[in-house]
Protein backbone atom coordinates (compact mmCIF):
# COMPACT_ATOMS: atom_id res chain seq x y z
CA UNK A 1 0.00 0.00 0.00
CA UNK A 2 1.27 3.32 -1.05
CA UNK A 3 0.30 6.06 1.35
CA UNK A 4 -0.33 9.87 -0.11
CA UNK A 5 1.62 12.17 1.28
CA UNK A 6 0.31 13.87 4.74
CA UNK A 7 1.07 17.65 2.79
CA UNK A 8 -0.92 16.42 -0.39
CA UNK A 9 -3.90 14.95 1.55
CA UNK A 10 -4.30 18.78 3.57
CA UNK A 11 -3.99 20.52 0.67
CA UNK A 12 -6.70 17.91 -0.81
CA UNK A 13 -9.06 18.50 2.00
CA UNK A 14 -8.20 22.11 1.90
CA UNK A 15 -9.69 22.49 -1.89
CA UNK A 16 -12.44 19.71 -0.60
CA UNK A 17 -14.03 20.72 2.24
CA UNK A 18 -12.89 24.82 2.71
CA UNK A 19 -12.65 26.23 -0.48
CA UNK A 20 -14.66 23.10 -2.73
CA UNK A 21 -12.87 23.75 -5.36
CA UNK A 22 -13.27 20.15 -6.32
CA UNK A 23 -11.55 20.98 -10.24
CA UNK A 24 -8.47 21.91 -8.17
CA UNK A 25 -8.73 18.17 -6.11
CA UNK A 26 -8.40 16.68 -9.70
CA UNK A 27 -4.89 18.51 -10.28
CA UNK A 28 -3.71 17.95 -6.81
CA UNK A 29 -4.50 13.91 -6.71
CA UNK A 30 -3.67 13.46 -10.40
CA UNK A 31 -0.08 15.21 -10.05
CA UNK A 32 0.49 13.03 -6.62
CA UNK A 33 -0.62 10.07 -8.56
CA UNK A 34 1.28 10.85 -11.90
CA UNK A 35 4.51 11.27 -9.40
CA UNK A 36 3.93 7.86 -7.95
CA UNK A 37 6.74 5.22 -9.88
CA UNK A 38 4.10 2.72 -10.73
CA UNK A 39 0.43 4.39 -11.27
CA UNK A 40 -2.38 2.15 -12.68
CA UNK A 41 -5.76 3.03 -13.38
CA UNK A 42 -7.10 0.46 -10.59
CA UNK A 43 -5.18 3.19 -7.85
CA UNK A 44 -7.13 4.51 -5.16
CA UNK A 45 -6.08 8.50 -6.62
CA UNK A 46 -7.89 7.75 -9.38
CA UNK A 47 -10.91 6.45 -7.86
CA UNK A 48 -10.97 9.92 -5.61
CA UNK A 49 -10.28 11.90 -8.61
CA UNK A 50 -13.34 9.91 -10.15
CA UNK A 51 -15.65 11.19 -7.02
CA UNK A 52 -14.47 14.76 -6.96
CA UNK A 53 -15.65 14.89 -10.67
CA UNK A 54 -18.51 13.25 -9.84
CA UNK A 55 -18.85 16.44 -7.14
CA UNK A 56 -18.00 19.19 -9.88
CA UNK A 57 -20.11 18.11 -12.20
CA UNK A 58 -23.04 17.32 -9.59
CA UNK A 59 -23.05 20.79 -8.72
CA UNK A 60 -23.09 22.35 -12.11
CA UNK A 61 -26.58 20.73 -12.82
CA UNK A 62 -24.60 17.90 -15.06
CA UNK A 63 -26.20 14.68 -13.50
CA UNK A 64 -25.25 12.67 -16.66
CA UNK A 65 -21.64 13.39 -15.75
CA UNK A 66 -21.80 12.92 -12.22
CA UNK A 67 -23.73 9.73 -12.14
CA UNK A 68 -20.97 8.47 -15.13
CA UNK A 69 -17.95 9.38 -12.52
CA UNK A 70 -19.64 8.06 -9.68
CA UNK A 71 -20.81 5.06 -11.73
CA UNK A 72 -16.74 4.70 -12.44
CA UNK A 73 -15.69 5.15 -9.03
CA UNK A 74 -17.78 2.89 -7.20
CA UNK A 75 -16.97 0.17 -10.08
CA UNK A 76 -13.17 1.11 -9.11
CA UNK A 77 -14.30 0.50 -5.45
CA UNK A 78 -15.93 -2.93 -6.27
CA UNK A 79 -12.83 -4.06 -8.13
CA UNK A 80 -10.36 -2.81 -5.56
CA UNK A 81 -12.26 -2.78 -2.24
CA UNK A 82 -9.78 0.17 -1.17
CA UNK A 83 -9.43 1.00 2.49
CA UNK A 84 -9.65 4.97 3.34
CA UNK A 85 -8.13 5.63 7.17
CA UNK A 86 -4.84 6.02 6.44
CA UNK A 87 -5.91 8.95 3.62
CA UNK A 88 -8.15 10.69 6.78
CA UNK A 89 -11.54 9.53 6.10
CA UNK A 90 -13.91 7.98 8.48
CA UNK A 91 -14.90 4.40 8.16
CA UNK A 92 -18.48 5.69 6.74
CA UNK A 93 -16.97 7.51 3.55
CA UNK A 94 -17.87 4.41 1.34
CA UNK A 95 -21.22 4.41 2.70
CA UNK A 96 -21.53 7.97 2.27
CA UNK A 97 -20.40 7.85 -1.32
CA UNK A 98 -22.82 4.68 -2.39
CA UNK A 99 -25.85 7.11 -0.71
CA UNK A 100 -24.68 10.21 -2.48
CA UNK A 101 -24.73 8.35 -5.69
CA UNK A 102 -28.26 6.91 -5.68
CA UNK A 103 -29.68 10.30 -4.52
CA UNK A 104 -28.38 12.44 -7.09
CA UNK A 105 -30.95 13.03 -9.05
CA UNK A 106 -33.29 13.21 -6.05
CA UNK A 107 -32.14 17.01 -4.69
CA UNK A 108 -30.30 19.64 -5.97
CA UNK A 109 -26.73 19.89 -4.96
CA UNK A 110 -25.35 20.90 -1.63
CA UNK A 111 -21.61 20.22 -0.11
CA UNK A 112 -21.14 17.15 0.91
CA UNK A 113 -19.99 16.85 4.46
CA UNK A 114 -17.15 14.58 4.18
CA UNK A 115 -16.64 12.44 7.02
CA UNK A 116 -13.05 12.77 7.61
CA UNK A 117 -10.79 11.77 10.75
CA UNK A 118 -9.79 14.55 13.50
CA UNK A 119 -6.62 14.98 12.76
CA UNK A 120 -7.75 16.30 8.89
CA UNK A 121 -9.62 18.82 10.94
CA UNK A 122 -7.07 19.93 12.63
CA UNK A 123 -4.43 19.98 10.46
CA UNK A 124 -6.88 22.56 8.75
CA UNK A 125 -7.66 24.62 11.54
CA UNK A 126 -4.01 25.01 11.77
CA UNK A 127 -3.97 26.95 7.90
CA UNK A 128 -6.80 28.94 9.47
CA UNK A 129 -6.55 29.55 12.89
CA UNK A 130 -5.95 33.19 13.04
CA UNK A 131 -9.77 33.67 11.03
CA UNK A 132 -11.48 32.20 13.76
CA UNK A 133 -11.72 32.54 17.49
CA UNK A 134 -11.93 28.64 18.11
CA UNK A 135 -11.70 25.19 17.09
CA UNK A 136 -15.23 24.78 17.43
CA UNK A 137 -16.07 28.44 15.67
CA UNK A 138 -13.81 27.26 12.82
CA UNK A 139 -15.60 23.48 12.49
CA UNK A 140 -19.17 25.32 12.72
CA UNK A 141 -18.55 27.63 10.21
CA UNK A 142 -16.72 24.60 7.38
CA UNK A 143 -19.79 22.63 7.62
CA UNK A 144 -22.00 25.57 7.20
CA UNK A 145 -19.78 26.57 4.35
CA UNK A 146 -21.02 26.62 0.41
CA UNK A 147 -19.29 28.01 -2.39
CA UNK A 148 -20.48 29.61 -5.27
CA UNK A 149 -17.96 31.83 -6.99
CA UNK A 150 -18.16 31.12 -10.54
CA UNK A 151 -14.11 30.97 -10.79
CA UNK A 152 -14.51 27.86 -8.67
CA UNK A 153 -17.91 26.31 -9.96
CA UNK A 154 -17.03 26.90 -13.73
CA UNK A 155 -13.05 26.50 -13.73
CA UNK A 156 -12.72 23.96 -16.42
CA UNK A 157 -14.83 26.73 -18.75
CA UNK A 158 -12.94 29.61 -17.58
CA UNK A 159 -9.14 28.72 -17.29
CA UNK A 160 -6.66 29.67 -20.16
CA UNK A 161 -5.87 26.09 -22.62
CA UNK A 162 -4.06 28.21 -25.41
CA UNK A 163 -1.08 25.66 -24.21
CA UNK A 164 -3.27 22.64 -24.22
CA UNK A 165 -4.74 23.93 -27.68
CA UNK A 166 -0.97 24.57 -29.50
CA UNK A 167 -0.33 21.30 -28.27
CA UNK A 168 -2.61 19.34 -29.51
CA UNK A 169 -1.99 21.42 -32.79
CA UNK A 170 1.63 20.71 -33.03
CA UNK A 171 1.03 16.92 -32.70
CA UNK A 172 -1.25 16.91 -35.29
CA UNK A 173 1.73 18.57 -37.44
CA UNK A 174 3.88 16.17 -36.85
CA UNK A 175 1.00 13.01 -37.30
CA UNK A 176 0.41 14.63 -40.50
CA UNK A 177 4.20 14.93 -41.60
Amino acid sequence: MILIKKEILIDFFNELIIKQDYFECHEILEEAWKEKGNFTKEDVEVFLILIVTGEYHYRRDNLIGATTSYKRALKLYESNHYHFDHLGFEDSFIDDIYKRFYKLSEKPFEPMQFPVKDWVYQDLYDLYEDEFDSYSQFTISILANVVRNKHITDKHRLRDRSDVVEARLQALKNKIK
